[in-house]
Order: C-alpha cells, then structure tokens, then sequence
C-alpha cells in the first residue's frame, strides 16, 4: 500500500502493535470470539442450571453438594438404588442448604386434607352451596358455586382484579381481614356462573381460608388448623403458613427459592428444540416448553392473571418476608418432604393411621367420597386434562412413563416447579420431593427429578412385595423412609 505520493508508510511502531486490536471491526472481533463463544456456550449448557457463573462459564468453585439424609433405608436390598439414584440427583446441585423449604407446587393437597377432615367433622359438605357457608360470597355470577368446585379449580375465580389503580393488589392487601374478604366476595365469575376448570394457584386458599374461618368453632384458618391440630397429633410434622416460630428461623432454616436462570429459558424460547437436543451442545432428552411458559408473558392472558401476578411474577418472590405475614394456604407452607410424605403415607392407608397410638386422618368413609373421581377437563390456565377427584387431588393411572408406574393409579399433586406430593393405595407408598430450585415447566404435574425418584420407589416397592418379574426381584421384607437432600427434599414412606 502507498500513499498519494507513491511512498509506502512506515509501520507502526512495535509499542503500539498489541494495542491493534482497537481497531478491529465488529465482524473482525466476532471472528476472533469465536472460540470463547463456542467454549462458553458449550460449557453453560452442559452444567446445571443453579451453578454459580464461574462453575458454568470456566468449571471453576463448582459447589459439592452434602447428601442431608433424615431417614432410615432397613432393607438396602430394595431401596439401595432409590438412594443411588438420589445422591446422583443432588451431587450436580448446588448444596442450598435448609431443613425447611416453601411448598409452592403441591400446597393444594394439604389444603383438601384439611377440608377433608372438617367434611369428616360435619362442618362442611362438597355438595354444599358456599354462599350457605359464606353469604356475601354470592354475587357477580357466584351465587351457585358450590365447594365441590372450589376444590376442582372450576368456581370461577382462577385470579383477583385490580378493581382500580389506587387499590393494587399487593401482599400486604391481606393486613386487613374484613376488607380483603370484601375484594374476594365482589370478586365476579370469569365465566358467567358456568362451572369451568381453571386452575386456582394462588386464589383457592384465600377462598377457602374464608370459608373455614366462618365453620371452625374457634375461627380458625387453615395453617392455625394444621399447626394446632396436625402438628399435635402426629409426631415430627412442621408445617408453617404465616411466620416461622422463630425469628432466626427464616435464615437459619428456610432455604432460598431459585428460579430457573432467565437466559436458559431465554435461550429455550428462542432456539430450534432440534437445537436444544444435539447431543453436541444441548441435551438428546430435554423437553419443549410448556405452553402456559409463553401465554406467562402476555399480561392480559388469564394464564399469566392466575400464575404471575404482578405483586409476584417470579416463584423467589414467594419466598419473601412480605409473603408470608399473612397466610396464604396456596402458596406460603413451609414444610419438608419427611412431614408431607407422612400425610401421603396416611391417605395411601385410606385415611387411617400409620403408627400405633396416632388417631385416623380422616375416616374411610370420607376418604372414599373426596378420592372419587370429578372428572376430567381442559383447563383454560393451563391448557391441560388432568383428572380431578371431588377432594382436589389429581387422580390418575397415567402418570409417567412406560416403566413400573404404568398403569399405577397415583394420587395428590405436584407443579411445573419440579416439587411432587403423592400417594399410592395400591402399593401402600406415600411419596413427596420437595425442591427449592424451580425447573423450566415441561410438564405439569412435577419434572423428571421427582417423577423418576418416584419411578425408582415404586420398582423397589414391587420387588419387596413380589410384584416384579422373578429375574429382577430380591427377597422381599419391610419398608422405606427416605428423608432431605441439598438440592431437594424427597422423601418416601411405605405401610408395613
């Protein structure tokens, strides 16, 4: 190269030659980060999805995760692999710590056990009207709700307006009782009075909070209810719906919430799935996204009016101190997997109790009427069919897999979150994995964490009562109790 003049330039001089890179052209510096690119993205997509920057991006300060067993295994011949499976689970999480954690996925369950126990009681009726209960409930199309259809997702109220800009609805919304039960009162139906299935995240507990307050002869609200009679009558249960008992609890006990990382589930919404399952950069088996994940980001649908409300658009916010001064049953339980697999142990006993000198749940009679099937319809939050019975609870024998649970009717709950609550009559399991590490919803009804967890129970659960072909069966005896884990708490408990 020359100049005007014909002479060639001198070089620049050696001093300023690394500082070249200055004058590259946006083209020219993404030639060049290729590498970097390739390697980062390599790297991010083949760890998990709650490590900390420096372990995704270089493999660096990557946690190791404790193994916090609260259980017993009495017969590792069967439940050794349980337990194999699970300590591989929670070796590629984060150790998050706490033996607490806040239940947002599967708190509808515990919520029918104790409408349960007060139809048990006399107190309250399925069939019943619940303006009988609650008068100023009828109104603006409600007027023929009855419990039943509360209990099923389809009364109507899925989700609570903003009557005006000077009255948001906010957690502290609920500081003032008698007005907050005005709002859930005016509160018009969605669908005209039409019984229409709609799934009740957050609402259902406020509605039937009002409910129980007005049967309970002490004017009770659920959590007082599970705290004072739950709590009392069967030993090692914890389960908290407004404050902790201590202060120090809340830091000392409670593990964080972890939503799923934004970019990730960016970079799902975005990408080809043929993309997403290379076996190259992304995973063979992952899953699409659900359908409610895009309908969360219309703010007028009343997918994301029911799931993310504005006071709370992401699961973490649940975890707040501002959320859990008042009670609301639907979101705000703090528990563990070993109290909610206890109660799941009872409901797979019909009911009746599990351990000697502990009373009946609730009596065989109303286990049979709330276990009923209601039916089957297609959720207008959701989008799904799942198969509800009169108590609330999913019912289905089709829950995962071609594996041992094909064909098993399980019972309960479980979120798009991860976290699962079940039980199974048939073989006698309660189950319950708890997570405070949200997944990407694929599924509703629990992720392949707990799902396969429960797949592996349910194997050794028919191998110990001889219900496996012979080749793969040991010797039978006895039952399991698994307890916490780092990343999650799953727990499993089996009628001896």
């Amino acid at each position: 190269m020359t100049d005007s003049k014909g002479a060639t330039p001198a070089p620049a001089p050696a001093r300023w030659r690394k500082y070249a890179f200055l004058n590259l052209t946006p083209a020219q510096y993404f030639v060049r980060l290729i590498p970097a690119i390739v390697y980062g993205f390599y790297m991010y997509s083949s760890r998990g999805p709650f490590q900390p920057a420096s372990c995704t991006g270089f493999g660096l300060h990557c946690p190791m995760a404790t193994n916090h067993i609260t259980g017993v295994l009495e017969r590792p011949e069967y439940y050794g692999q349980v337990l194999g499976y699970y300590t591989n689970l929670i070796a590629q999480a984060e150790d998050l710590g706490g033996s607490l954690a806040v239940f947002v996925d599967g708190q509808a369950a515990v919520e029918g056990i104790i409408i349960a126990r007060l139809v048990d009681q006399g107190k309250l009726d399925y069939e019943a009207k619940i303006v009988e209960y609650w008068p100023e409930f009828g109104q603006n199309g409600k007027e023929n709700v009855r419990l039943r259809d509360l209990m099923v997702h389809e009364s109507g109220v899925p989700a609570l307006d903003d009557e005006d800009k000077l009255d948001v609805l906010s957690w502290a919304s609920q500081g003032d009782e008698e007005k907050f039960s005005e709002r859930l009162a005016r509160q018009p139906h969605a669908f005209g009075g039409k019984p229409t299935r709609a799934y009740h995240g957050i609402t259902r507990g406020w509605f039937l909070n009002e409910i129980v307050k007005r049967v309970d002869h002490k004017g009770r609200t659920i959590g007082q209810i599970a705290q004072q009679d739950l709590m009392t009558d069967y030993e090692d249960l914890e389960l908290y719906y407004a404050k902790l008992p201590k202060e120090s609890d809340w830091e000392d006990r409670l593990s964080p919430m972890h939503d799923y990382p934004l970019l990730r589930l960016f970079g799902r919404l975005v990408l080809p799935q043929a993309v997403l399952n290379s076996k190259v950069f992304g995973y063979p088996h992952l899953l699409p996204l659900h359908r409610i994940v895009k309908k969360s980001f219309e703010s007028k649908s009343l997918t994301a009016k029911a799931l993310m409300p504005k006071f709370a658009p992401w699961p973490h916010l649940f975890r707040t101190p501002e959320a859990h001064v008042y009670e609301g049953t639907s979101f705000s339980l703090k528990t563990n997997a070993h109290s909610l697999a206890r109660l799941m142990s009872m409901m797979a006993n019909k009911g009746g109790a599990t351990r000697p000198g502990e009373p009946d749940l609730i009596s065989p009679a109303v286990y049979t009427q709330a276990t009923t099937l209601h039916g089957t319809a297609v959720c207008e939050v959701t989008g799904e069919t799942f198969p509800l019975s009169v108590g609330g609870w999913v019912k289905t024998r089709d829950f995962y897999g071609e594996g041992p649970l094909k064909g098993v009717e399980v019972q309960g709950w479980a979120g798009a979150g991860g976290s699962m609550i079940m039980w199974i009559e048939e073989l006698g399991i309660g189950f319950s994995y708890v997570t405070n590490a949200f997944a990407a919803p694929e599924t509703l009804l629990g992720d392949f964490r707990g799902k396969t967890l429960l797949d592996r129970v349910v194997y050794a659960r028919k191998g110990e009562l001889g219900l496996l072909p012979k080749k793969k069966a040991t010797t039978p005896e006895g039952g399991a109790d698994v307890g916490a884990g780092a990343e999650a708490q799953a727990a499993a408990e089996e009628k001896k």
